[in-house]
């Protein structure tokens, strides 16, 4: 089933991506340089957004009944895992070869990612084996220094020059958000590998927490119709629509915040105990839009060695037999959190 929607250049470098795949195959063991996180690791600071818990008093959208009804037209909530999520790989930077990373698309690049500047690139950073879908958003990500480097359509040549769709550096010790694209320098210093700007690591499901039954963060979500032009931080940028026919003024914009109802009781429920703390974490700090996708999803950290680690602790379908198209429209309700931003200007041709 198709959980993610691809604009015609992003398939054009995918196809390139899996083409580069096939060959100049390096051996997995090679330049590798893992790392794990600590228990209790948590990226961003506590006053980031995606670490801060929705209030008790919160005001709700007015028209959330109407918004929510939105999110669950596309479906039950599913989790990207292992394809259309995020793959992640932990490494040890200082041990990482540092190399050059291509823009794919030409002056397509966000801040650490510059002409001349050189990315931590361990050389099993891509598994030989993983699908397009698998490496379309891929961080690498240092726990110990918290800092990560998130690309989109990270690939690799036969002459072994890397390339990406788009990469940004992100301090994880920060607050996880992005000056919005009109207050920067260049509207792409402010963006990130999402089309919402927002970092890969934020809202993601990691395994280490859901086993451990506690998540103490925001969840990052996506679904299918999703308003364009149109932001709310911790967003830094809007959804784009390529052309008139794909533009969608209504919907919830990028950076907006669902909430299960804090009332709801989760523990009678049939839910795997995984899917009850993923549900938790929905009452407590809820879920930001990050993207758009092709059903109502949530993401999970999804590289070899956590795909391994998931087996009996979350599977993608754990939340559906619950969180249901009605479900979601009866129990969910959109947190206000201001007037949104407009999106960067597309040019008048």
């Amino acid at each position: 089933m198709l959980r993610h929607l691809l604009p015609a250049a992003a398939l054009f470098g995918a196809a390139l991506i899996t083409a580069c795949a096939q060959t100049g195959a390096v051996p997995a063991t090679t330049l590798a340089v893992p790392a794990e996180p600590e228990a209790g690791w948590r990226p961003f600071s506590a006053d980031s957004p995606w670490n801060t818990k929705i209030p008790a008093d919160a005001r709700i959208d007015p028209k959330s009944d109407v918004l929510v009804a939105d999110v669950g037209a596309a479906g039950s909530f599913y989790v990207n895992m292992p394809e259309w999520s995020v793959l992640v790989k932990y490494i040890d930077s200082s041990q990482a070869p540092k190399l050059p990373v291509r823009a794919l698309y030409e002056g397509r690049y966000g801040p650490g990612f510059e002409p001349g500047k050189r990315v931590p690139l361990p050389a099993d950073t891509l598994p030989e084996d993983a699908t397009s879908a698998q490496r379309y958003y891929v961080t690498l990500v240092d726990p110990a220094r918290n800092l990560a480097w998130d690309t989109r359509q990270l690939g690799r040549t036969e002459e072994g020059e890397w390339f990406a769709g788009f990469g940004a550096a992100v301090d994880l010790s920060g607050t996880g958000v992005a000056m919005p694209w009109m207050k920067a320098e260049r509207a792409d210093l402010s963006g990130g590998a999402r089309p919402s700007g927002a970092p890969l690591m934020a809202g993601l499901l990691r395994v280490d927490e859901v086993k451990a039954g506690r998540i103490d963060h925001a969840l990052a979500f996506a679904y299918p119709l999703a308003q364009t032009g149109k932001f709310l931080p911790p967003a830094s940028m809007a959804l784009d629509a390529p052309g008139k026919a794909s533009e969608r003024p209504i919907g919830l914009p990028m950076g907006a915040r669902i909430q299960l109802d804090p009332a709801f009781d989760i523990d009678n429920t049939l839910l795997s105990p995984g899917a009850k703390t993923v549900a938790k974490a929905l009452q407590e700090y809820g879920a930001i839009l990050v993207d758009t996708a092709g059903a109502t999803v949530l993401y999970a950290e999804s590289g070899p060695e956590q795909l391994a680690k998931w087996e009996g602790v979350l599977a993608p379908g754990d939340l559906q037999s619950l969180f249901t198209t009605d479900f979601i429209a009866t129990h969910f309700r959109v947190i206000d959190t201001g007037e949104p931003l407009p999106g960067v200007p597309r040019p008048v041709k």
